[in-house]
């Protein structure tokens, strides 16, 4: 089958002003107030663990509330590079090593780089989809250091929910 061309050359799309440059601002991005937080909990990530364990899928790390905000202060503490990523959320970057985050961490991330030694503040917000039932996870993205152990699980949980018991060792699955 012969390749289809357009019947005429297409050309960028110019604004109402007949500029084709990008806005200064794409959208809009309400930023979580930080005063909003019900809890700040640290996450140092070092040789192949999170706060000095590997991952238990018989182990629930954390529980939240639905609709509630935290900080999640995270630590590549061992000279090494880590990626970040939380699963059910999207969040943004507060600081990094107490200064003003740079442009490329502005907006909703759900994984962010972690040079070594570096610190980022996380804020996010658990807005839905609670079960005491499935946890999420949060790990580093680096797929060796995944495998290696370096992950964790948390539940969301509504008010006054029991979290279930985790799944025995005979039943547990694995996360790839």
């Amino acid at each position: 089958m012969a390749a289809r061309r357009p019947a005429v050359p297409l050309s960028p799309c110019p604004s109402a002003s007949g500029a084709t440059s990008l806005p200064a601002r794409l959208a809009d991005v309400p930023a979580i107030p930080p005063r909003t937080a019900v809890r700040t909990r640290t996450f140092e990530l070092a040789e192949h663990q999170i706060n000095g364990r590997k991952m238990d899928p018989g182990r629930i790390d954390a529980h939240m509330l639905r609709d509630t905000t935290e900080i999640w202060d995270v630590r590549s503490g061992d000279g090494t590079l880590h990626s970040f990523h939380v699963h059910d959320v999207q969040f943004q970057v507060l600081s990094v090593d107490d200064r003003r985050p740079p442009p490329h961490l502005s907006g909703w991330k759900d994984t962010v780089l972690l040079p070594p030694g570096t610190r980022m503040r996380l804020i996010m917000r658990f807005a839905d989809y609670a079960d005491p039932h499935r946890p999420y996870m949060f790990h580093c993205h680096m797929l060796y250091h995944e495998d290696q152990g370096m992950m964790g699980q948390f539940l969301v949980l509504e008010r006054g929910q029991t979290p279930a018991p985790p799944p025995s060792p005979g039943l547990r699955r694995h996360h790839h």
